[in-house]
């Protein structure tokens, strides 16, 4: 099962203007009551925050220094939040990363700034 705060790579499927496109890697921030449920086949979508390494500076970009399977020093943007079927995460690949406490509650109030 997929867990919030963990790193998926994940296909975006072709580029489309200023979409995020190509498999790139994402941060689980759905909930594990949803998570669970995607197990079950009940609930489909997962909600994702892409990450880039293209160190472009402003305040939706979160730094994140490579570790574990992330090989590249990348930066997770607050302001891709998307929902996406669960089909497009590439669990067989692996987990890529996790988050820890501090990183994903900072990707929490970056996310909410935006509402």
């Amino acid at each position: 099962m997929i867990k919030q705060g963990e790193i998926y790579l994940v296909d975006f499927g072709q580029k489309y203007n200023s979409e995020i496109g190509k498999i790139r890697p994402a941060v689980v921030m759905q909930n594990n009551f949803f998570n669970k449920a995607v197990k079950s086949n009940v609930y489909k979508q997962v909600l994702v925050v892409p990450l880039s390494t293209l160190p472009i500076q402003d305040d939706y970009r979160i730094f994140l220094k490579a570790r574990d399977n992330l090989k590249k020093d990348s930066y997770m943007i607050a302001n891709w939040i998307c929902t996406l079927d669960f089909e497009h995460i590439l669990v067989d690949k692996g987990l890529i990363a996790k988050l820890d406490e501090d990183e994903f509650e900072l990707l929490k109030q970056r996310v909410c700034a935006l509402m």
